[in-house]
């Protein structure tokens, strides 16, 4: 699925074109593509297909995974994918280090009663956190306008 990040001055625009050429566009705030760029390499890297972009290359839209009734019915997976993108972010931004980054995401699936399996290494966590960053740079280096372009691939899958 091709996924652009539209650049806007107060808002942005994502746009997830599928397989069988449908089109979803959704308008984001100017500072969701950060999130979303965190789902994005997470899903990619793990090989998520259930998460954010799963779901929506699935057909759901932006207002029903932002939808709690609907979340609670998509499994751990999307769940996973939410607390990891976040953690990935906590990393990034230095709120959290290396050695806590388990931790963050093991403690709030926790709280959920969560039993997922996932087995992220130390590799693939400084992996995802340079992709995160360099994905960051491209971003703020583009003028209003302009697009981020991504590739999002259920066939990367990976060993969770």
């Amino acid at each position: 699925m091709e996924i652009k990040i539209k650049k806007g001055n107060t808002r942005n625009q994502l746009i997830c074109i599928r397989p069988n050429g449908t089109v979803l566009k959704a308008d984001l705030g100017p500072t969701l593509p950060f999130h979303d760029i965190a789902h994005f390499v997470v899903e990619n890297n793990v090989g998520l297909s259930e998460g954010f972009y799963g779901n929506i290359l699935k057909g759901y839209s932006v207002e029903q995974l932002s939808d709690k009734q609907v979340v609670k019915t998509l499994g751990l997976e999307a769940l996973f994918s939410e607390i990891a993108a976040r953690a990935l972010q906590s990393l990034s931004y230095g709120a959290c280090i290396m050695e806590q980054f388990l931790g963050l995401i093991k403690d709030e699936l926790h709280q959920f009663s969560a039993n997922y399996h996932f087995n992220l290494t130390e590799e693939r966590i400084i992996e995802m956190k340079i992709e995160y960053k360099r994905l960051l740079d491209e971003w703020r280096n583009l003028s209003e306008g302009e697009v981020l372009e991504l590739h999002f691939s259920v066939n990367r899958l990976a060993q969770i």
